[in-house]
């Protein structure tokens, strides 16, 4: 049996639209709006002979998580904007004069969010990042950032959106070039962590993805690809960066969330994933190819002007859309066009 854990909407998304937008502690627009997630279990029961297997989708009543019991406290006059079942959920409060988001953790879960933002003072001065303004050993809440997420070009002029990316990529150089101290007990993420987390993602699809031998040879590659790159150099990052992370606004700068999960890692990680999300937010629709030329080549501009060498830029950027496409399969929404970059990213001489 397989069991997957999923989030939906509490009324349908707009067409074009992902989970993905809701998720961390990023500020919305004044007249945003955000529906409230559920999640819960979709369980894929086999039985040998039969003709169909048997399929289970169990939702959490609203605002509850069996292994997050803070949820249903914190959600009180908020709205959950986004829930990872058993991990993490996110809760906005917003009321004329303030606006809040409070991460929510399994129990004695805070600790560890709150060592990573410790980290993540390795970005602060260059961008600006979320203020800490209460906790719990399981919860902690922090002040709305103003800006627009650079996930969103519809909200940003064409003009806008090079400077609200140029901006971000300088801050992003700045910290990496002048990180400070950070603590010892700093994780790092080499290639065999990337490796690993590749893999996982490989052998969760595996039994349910059309061509899973040859998408399995392909992740072979690229994990031997990566751990051919040197490793001689490694700066703060964020470690799972998107850009929907980035914020940005004209008046007072780029800012950065979802941060906890700073640490070491090759230059390319955070730049490879970047790129990775752009080819990806044009292959479903989401952005057109103009922005996408113009974020590759601010990120192309950034990886030259910090020494990161082309071939480990385009290692990880491969390993981040062999991800991507193995994540999504499990969108209802998003399957197909997982599907679509899945098959684009299949390389003619592994075809066997």
């Amino acid at each position: 049996m397989l069991t997957v854990e999923v989030t939906a909407a509490e009324d349908p998304e707009p067409a074009g639209s992902s989970a993905a937008e809701a998720s961390g502690p990023a500020a919305s627009s004044p007249g945003g709006s955000r529906r409230a997630r559920r999640a819960g279990y979709y369980r894929v029961e086999h039985h040998g002979g039969a003709a169909r297997h048997r399929e289970h989708l169990e939702l959490f009543p609203p605002n509850t998580d069996p292994a997050l019991p803070a949820l249903q406290e914190a959600a009180q006059g908020g709205l959950v904007i986004a829930h990872e079942p058993g991990l993490r959920a996110v809760v906005r409060h917003r009321d004329e004069a303030n606006e809040t988001y409070t991460v929510v953790l399994p129990a004695g879960g805070a600790s560890d969010l709150l060592a990573g933002m410790r980290r993540a003072q390795a970005f602060s001065g260059p961008f600006r990042l979320p203020r800490l303004i209460g906790h719990s050993d399981s919860t902690a809440t922090f002040q709305a950032l103003t800006g627009v997420s650079l996930h969103r070009p519809h909200r940003i002029g064409a003009q806008a959106w090079e400077t609200a990316w140029e901006q971000s990529l300088d801050a992003w150089s700045t910290a990496i070039q002048h990180p400070g101290e950070l603590p010892t007990s700093t994780p790092v993420h080499g290639a065999a962590t990337e490796i690993r987390r590749l893999h996982r993602w490989e052998a969760l699809v595996r039994p349910y993805i059309v061509g899973s031998e040859l998408f399995q040879r392909n992740v072979r590659t690229a994990c031997e690809v990566l751990a051919s790159i040197p490793e001689r150099r490694m700066v703060p990052a964020h470690r799972q960066l998107r850009d929907e992370d980035l914020l940005y606004s004209p008046e007072v700068g780029p800012a950065l969330v979802k941060v906890s999960s700073a640490g070491w890692a090759h230059p390319a990680l955070d730049l490879g994933g970047l790129r990775a999300c752009a080819k990806w937010n044009e292959l479903r629709g989401l952005w057109d190819a103009p922005r996408r030329a113009v974020v590759f080549r601010l990120i192309n501009d950034a990886a030259y002007r910090n020494g990161v060498a082309a071939d480990a830029l385009e290692a990880y950027e491969r390993a981040a859309l062999l991800r991507l496409s193995a994540q999504f399969t499990f969108s209802p929404n998003l399957a197909d066009a997982a599907e679509s970059l899945r098959a684009s990213l299949l390389q003619p001489e592994l075809r066997g």
